[in-house]
């Protein structure tokens, strides 16, 4: 069996298993400012920082599992509880897990440039995002953003006005030694960009609550004629991926992507013949968050349910 790329899993958390917003002070050992990386890559900064400051509660959002397996093992190396790591956009991270006036510091190293002007709309930066940024910072708190890629950092700067930041920009050298770093030094780079926005001015932007994801019943259901349309709608979209039937249990699993902005989401949909006829809703253990998505996603197959009747 291949050896696994962690030592330990204790660092990793089960988002979908958290309360929303989370209690930090319930998770950490000691009851100290919280901090977050956005995007830790391999870990190296992520480790350095929690090592130097063992003060300090860090949380790290990363959506790629090998990044994550790779600092999971050199978190395990340091000894230390003060990190917790999650697989999760760090937007729907920051609008959920995160109360107001929360986090006393966000950083951010080398995140993905979208050079082409046909992908700029891929930037995190925005003028949206930073007052969400905003809102869970404590007062003076900072968001650092560090790049090789100093157009990057004039479009952030260009998205500061109304999000209570003060900017200070400075150049800087190679000091970070993460992996993507030392690949831009290899290949002769000396300057790199650092960007503090500093809080000044509170945005209010409130928790996003979970939705209500109901359960339907239908009197009949036909299969064979089952037909999903994709759904696309209010910032959210629903895709249909495959239906498997068991004609013995009279029982249709069927798997969907709902997607709520940034966060997506496979989920199973059960469609399942009992006393009282046939009842729709998410596959027992499910482990997601409730979104409107989901809501939505529920909603769409208990439609095509019931229209596979009507075809028959």
């Amino acid at each position: 069996m291949k050896k696994p790329l962690y030592v330990s899993l204790a660092a990793f958390v089960n988002h979908a298993s958290f309360n929303r917003p989370t209690d930090w002070k319930n998770i950490f050992a000691t009851d100290g400012p919280l901090e977050v990386e956005i995007g830790f890559g391999n870990g190296e900064y992520l480790a350095a920082i929690s090592q130097q400051n063992p003060q300090i509660n860090f949380v790290g959002f990363e959506q790629y599992c090998e990044r994550i397996q790779r600092t999971l093992r050199k978190l395990s190396r340091t000894g230390l509880e003060n990190v917790r790591v999650m697989r999760l956009d760090a937007r729907a991270g920051l609008e959920r897990y995160f109360k107001p006036r929360t986090i006393s510091r966000v950083h951010c190293l080398y995140p993905p440039p979208w050079p082409k002007k046909s992908d700029i709309k891929h930037r995190l930066f925005t003028t949206e995002f930073l007052k969400l940024v905003n809102s869970r910072l404590v007062e003076g708190g900072v968001l650092k953003i560090v790049t090789d890629y100093r157009p990057y950092i004039e479009w952030t700067r260009e998205n500061i006005e109304g999000t209570g930041f003060k900017p200070d920009f400075k150049i800087i050298t190679a000091n970070y030694g993460t992996k993507f770093e030392k690949k831009w030094v290899d290949g002769g780079q000396s300057e790199f960009y650092e960007l503090l926005l500093i809080k000044e001015t509170h945005i209010s932007v409130a928790v996003k609550e979970d939705a209500a994801v109901q359960s339907y019943l239908l009197g009949s259901f036909n299969p064979e004629q089952f037909t999903f349309k994709d759904y696309s709608q209010d910032g959210i979209a629903v895709s249909f991926k495959e239906i498997l039937y068991d004609p013995k249990k009279k029982l249709a699993l069927i798997h969907v992507i709902a997607c709520d902005g940034p966060l997506t989401q496979n989920i199973r949909i059960v469609v399942a013949h009992g006393d009282k006829g046939w009842r729709v809703n998410l596959a027992e253990g499910t482990m997601l968050m409730p979104t409107d998505a989901v809501a939505q996603a529920v909603e769409c197959v208990y439609l095509a349910a019931q229209n596979s009747v009507l075809q028959k």
